[in-house]
């Protein structure tokens, strides 16, 4: 599937590193359309690449709805493609589902989980170590 000029254009305002902008866009051109929607119309969504560590973070202020921040570090250029998108997909997930599972008894990592596999982007088994 070829991403869109507007998918590409968005992921390019947050991720200036070439790999893992790739891999962004490549996550969410498979994402489908109304999830892809979702993130591109709401002005409280972004993503972020700091230099600390070697996981992708997911955050937004406590008790808030209007902001959604994905976290992904640097270090996702040098993983595994599988791994990496991997990661990529739980974390959007996360910012779907502000961080919650998608009932109040569902683990928000289960439940992001679930929904990365839902995508097309299953957790790797087993992980690879950080």
């Amino acid at each position: 599937m070829r991403p869109s000029r507007e998918v590409e254009e968005f992921v390019s305002t947050f991720i200036a590193d070439e790999t893992v902008k790739a891999r962004v866009i490549h996550v969410f051109s498979a994402l489908p359309e109304e999830i892809q929607q979702h993130f591109l119309r709401d002005p409280g969504f972004s993503i972020g690449m700091p230099d600390w560590g070697t996981r992708a973070l997911i955050g937004s202020p406590q008790g808030s709805h209007g902001s959604r921040l994905v976290l992904l570090k640097s270090s996702l250029r040098h993983r595994s493609r599988a791994f990496a998108l991997y990661v990529i997909a739980h974390e959007l997930a996360h910012a779907f589902l502000r961080n919650r599972g998608r009932s109040p008894e569902e683990d928000p990592e289960i439940a992001a989980d679930s929904i990365a596999a839902e995508w097309g982007f299953p957790r790797p088994s087993p992980l690879p170590l950080l």
